[in-house]
This record gives structure tokens, C-alpha cells and sequence, in this order.
């Protein structure tokens, strides 16, 4: 009996100490996972708000992080955070998401001075005006392409036109930008996309301007030599347009537009 009952104890410590381990082989196994969902501010999507999230997307925003279930939400949180935030825990205050602005949450402006209404307000045009100067920057350069190709001299007229009324319409958009960059937000990835937008904006006017001298310099004159400093000119106009169209759309459409 005795020997039985020893055996029986043997066999239960046998079968017991396996199990721990394995019991603590398990926890330590899950530590990382919980510290990684220690780190993940917001469980829900801000976006689709009963979706949860998922670690791996995610983005800064005044300085917190802000996951989302896809990239699809996350391009939506970027182009316009202010209509999700309240659904973020990151940014939950008391009684609202941030401290309360007149001008953000009600579009009232009655706090601030009547010259900075008036060049917030002039900053709202500037996506009218920003696409004449590159349609009309970009067609001078076709155009003289095709007067080079074609010896056609209307092309080359057309050209001259289009510098003419491009340059200016450059310095407006570029002036409207700067005035709507007043009343900017944006997520912290977009903040130097937006810098470098602005900068390449205001290389492009200056720019634009000197191909219009050096267009009207060609066109008094009509000289072969004054020709080629104008091309030049023109040509990288039109390629520092293009570049500085792109980081205007990035603003708009994100970071991962062109992910394939």
C-alpha cells in the first residue's frame, strides 16, 4: 500500500512539473505582445470607429501616435485629422478634444484682427489660382518644343504669351499660398512636405520671373543668343513647377498616393 501510494506521488510530481513550466513558458511568451498593446494608444479605429486597430498603421499627430484598421483610414485621418480626433483617447480632454477655438470649431473669426481675417480669407483662393501658372508654364515650354520640331512661329508666339501671363499668376498663387498656410494643419508627417511646398513655390516664382525677363530680352531683339539663356530659363521653370505640383498634392492626398 505504502509502496503504491509513493508511486502514485511520483508520478503526480512527474506530470505536474511539465505543466508549470509549460504554464510559465507560456506568460513569458505573451509579455511582448502585452507591451506592444501598452504601446497602442487608441484600440479603435478613429476612422471607422467599431474597427480595431492595427498596430503596424499608424501616424504622429501633435506629438502622439494614432493607429488605425488600414491605410485607407489612415489617408482619410490625414487629409482631414480635425474630424476624427474627439473619437481619439490621446486627445480626450475635459469636456472636448482641445482647448476650445472659436475659429477651428466654428469657423468665427471674431477674435482676431480684421487684416488677419482678410489674408486667411484671400488664402482660401489659392487652390483656384495655383493651376493657371502651371497649365500656362507648362504649355510655354510644349510650345516651344514644338516650334523647335516644327518650325511653326506661332508656337513660338504662344510661348511668349503664356510667359507673359504665367510669371504673374505664379507670384498671386504663391502669395495666396503662403497666406493659406497661416491656418494650415497638418499631421506631423505632412509638417515638412509643407515647408518644402512653400519654399519650392517661392523659388518657382522667382523662377518664372526671370524667364520673363530673359523671354522679353529674346523677343525685343529676336537674337539667337538671348535665345538659349531663355529656354534654359524656361525649361527648368516647368520642371520645378511639376516638382512643387507634387508636394502640393501630397498635402492633399498623402504620403502613400503613389504606393503601388
Amino acid at each position: 500500500m505504502t509502496r503504491s501510494l509513493l508511486l502514485a506521488a511520483l508520478l503526480f510530481v512527474l506530470l505536474a512539473v511539465p505543466a508549470s513550466a509549460d504554464r510559465e513558458g507560456h506568460g513569458s511568451h505573451e509579455d511582448p505582445t502585452l507591451t506592444e498593446r501598452e504601446q497602442v494608444t487608441n484600440s479603435l479605429c478613429p476612422v471607422s470607429s467599431d474597427e480595431l486597430v492595427d498596430p503596424g498603421v499608424f501616424t504622429e499627430y501633435e506629438g502622439e501616435r494614432v493607429f488605425f484598421c488600414c491605410k485607407r483610414c489612415r489617408k482619410q485621418f490625414i487629409e482631414n485629422p480635425g474630424a476624427y480626433t474627439s473619437n481619439l483617447p490621446q486627445f480626450a480632454g475635459v469636456g472636448q478634444v482641445e482647448p476650445h477655438d472659436h475659429e477651428r470649431d466654428h469657423g468665427l473669426v471674431a477674435e482676431i484682427s480684421f487684416g488677419e481675417r482678410a489674408v486667411r480669407f484671400a488664402g482660401k483662393f489659392h487652390p483656384l489660382t495655383v493651376h493657371f501658372p502651371i497649365a500656362l508654364l507648362i504649355s510655354a515650354l510644349l510650345a516651344e518644343l514644338l516650334s523647335a520640331t516644327t518650325r511653326v512661329r506661332r508656337f513660338r508666339d504662344a510661348s511668349r504669351v503664356f510667359v507673359l501671363l504665367g510669371a504673374p499668376a505664379a507670384a498671386l498663387a504663391a502669395t495666396l499660398g503662403w497666406a493659406a498656410g497661416l491656418n494650415a494643419r497638418y499631421p506631423d508627417e505632412l509638417a515638412q512636405v509643407l515647408t518644402t511646398h512653400r519654399w519650392l513655390g517661392t523659388a518657382t516664382v522667382v523662377l518664372a520671373l526671370v524667364t520673363l525677363v530673359a523671354s522679353e530680352r529674346y523677343w525685343r531683339h529676336e537674337a539667337a543668343r538671348r535665345h538659349l539663356p531663355y529656354l534654359l530659363a524656361l525649361t527648368l521653370t516647368a520642371i520645378l513647377v511639376g516638382i512643387t505640383g507634387h508636394f502640393g498634392g501630397t498635402l492633399i492626398h498623402g504620403t502613400e498616393h503613389f504606393t503601388w
